[in-house]
């Protein structure tokens, strides 16, 4: 069996390596797909559709080799899909020969910006790529049904918009609830990432933290670059367990993160402990799980302890 602290310390790189991803390019693919971001953007303006990003490894990646034969390729989604969105495809494959440097660092870019962990992740935003519906990986749907279910995604746009209208028509914190309210379509990362303006506008309009969104947005916000800092920490560790342990107390101790951004930094210690210390591994991911046991992290901490810590 791995060892906790190997698959843990496997699963940072990939997703360090995943994040390494994102850029346009200035032509078009095959079957009308855009590479270039910005290109994307102002068609989708000009003809008052939104975007329809789909983030792949096109060469490597099984599910994104599926969702292509199964549903990108098929007619159903090359006549009905363009009617509502312009096709941008973000991709990173292995052989980048027929890439520009543009697009490769694109990819780079993008992928971060949108927190991609995983390929295939597909968006649908707005024409200035605020996203506001995104599914990761491919279900086996055929082409109709999932076609359908895009197309039914433009419901949940027209949330958005409204409360973005209520919004208009509102001031103070009334107003900040709206936008609020527009944003909870997303998840909370993705929203200071691609929101900034309207994320800046709620903190604005509730000064005084009367409806606790100033607070809330804040908090995420450092909860966020607390995140970053800690993987930076853990790409440049190298493989000594007893600098990237110190180099994470450090952390802690200058940034005092609390709730989800903590337990995610008890959890890397724990990984690490778990080669050579058990005991305190165990005591470690059980005082993370305290933090936010509803957590995805919290959920994974709960699995890995039945898994390796069942007495």
């Amino acid at each position: 069996m791995k060892s906790f602290y190997s698959i843990i310390r496997k699963a940072s790189l990939a997703i360090a390596a995943t994040a390494a991803l994102l850029i346009p390019t200035t032509g078009q693919t095959a079957e009308g797909w855009l590479v270039d971001f910005e290109k994307a953007k102002a068609q989708a303006a000009k003809e008052g559709k939104s975007l329809l990003m789909e983030f792949t490894g096109s060469d490597w990646c099984p599910p994104c080799k599926s969702l292509a034969k199964n549903v990108l390729t098929q007619d159903v989604f090359k006549n009905e899909v363009p009617k509502n969105f312009i096709l941008l495809k973000l991709d990173n494959p292995r052989d980048k020969s027929k890439q520009t440097p543009e697009e490769i660092e694109q990819y780079k870019t993008l992928s971060k910006k949108y927190g991609i962990q995983g390929v295939p992740t597909i968006f649908l935003a707005d024409a200035k790529g605020r996203p506001y519906w995104q599914t990761v990986g491919y279900s086996g749907d055929p082409a109709d049904k999932y076609v359908a279910n895009l197309k039914d995604q433009l419901k949940t746009l027209a949330k958005r918009d409204a409360a973005f209208a209520k919004a208009s028509g509102a001031s103070g914190t009334e107003k900040a609830k709206h936008i609020a309210e527009g944003l909870s379509l997303v998840s909370s990362e993705l929203a200071l990432n691609t929101y900034s303006d309207e994320v800046a506008e709620i903190i604005k309009l509730d000064a005084n933290n009367e409806a606790g969104l100033k607070g809330k947005y804040e908090g995420l916000k450092n909860s966020v670059d607390f995140k970053a800092d800690l993987e930076n920490v853990m790409r440049s560790g190298g493989d000594d367990p007893k600098a990237v342990l110190a180099a994470i107390d450090k952390l802690i101790e200058e940034k005092k993160p609390t709730g989800e951004a903590k337990q995610e930094a008890l959890f890397y210690q724990g990984s690490i402990y778990f080669r050579d210390d058990k005991d305190k591994a165990k005591a470690t991911l059980l005082e993370a799980q305290k933090l936010a046991p509803e957590s995805e992290t919290g959920k994974r901490i709960t699995g890995i302890l039945d898994r390796f810590f069942k007495e």
